[in-house]
């Protein structure tokens, strides 16, 4: 063994990226990353569709976050949407199974 070796750290896992919002337009996009930029929700814009000389740079826009941030993140760009974190009540009006 010698003392110069080098001591093996574990590698961070790598952050999972989901889709939370899709804009039309880079400023609506900029506007919707600001807001999650403010509550310090780390987020990604990339572009939603292949490099268009014409379009310079306009044209669609995926915003995405960590999956561990994602309800959080959607809960601030649609409050008025439900949630549905895989585990609670079926939607209303669904009907419910008697049995």
């Amino acid at each position: 063994m010698s003392i110069f070796r080098r001591r093996r750290t574990p590698k961070p896992e790598p952050v999972r990226w989901v889709k939370v919002a899709f804009s039309r337009y880079p400023p609506e996009a900029e506007m919707l990353a600001n807001m999650l930029a403010e509550l310090e929700i780390p987020v990604i814009v990339r572009r939603a569709t292949m490099d268009v000389p014409d379009m310079l740079a306009g044209g669609p826009r995926e915003l995405l976050v960590p999956a561990d941030r994602v309800l959080e993140a959607r809960a601030l760009i649609d409050p008025m949407e439900p949630i549905d974190d895989g585990a609670g009540d079926p939607p209303r009006g669904a009907p419910e199974s008697s049995g």
